[in-house]
């Protein structure tokens, strides 16, 4: 499961605190990513994974600046074993 958001002075935004908080991922594999135009990712993906129990599986996240090239994205996504689909 993939969870993107905005990242807000280093956080993830308030609101998806709240989302991680209200679903059930026990047993899932999340992938976060978060965009911003000036802050880091910093450690908004162990924040986020402390909302939840042990039995959920974090990957590492990463985040994108405004104008990613999709090339970008599907390599990252290549890096974590999953393979984009094709735009068609």
């Amino acid at each position: 499961m993939f969870i993107g958001y905005p990242i807000w002075w280093g956080i993830a935004a308030w609101p998806v605190d709240t989302f991680v908080k209200a679903n059930d991922f026990t047993g899932k594999t999340v992938i976060p990513f978060c965009t911003s135009a000036s802050s880091g990712y910093g450690c908004t993906g162990e924040i986020l994974a402390a909302l939840t129990d042990e039995s959920v599986n974090w990957l590492e996240g990463a985040r994108f600046p405004a104008g990613t090239a999709a090339a970008e994205m599907a390599e990252w996504l290549a890096q974590k074993g999953l393979v984009p689909c094709a735009a068609e």
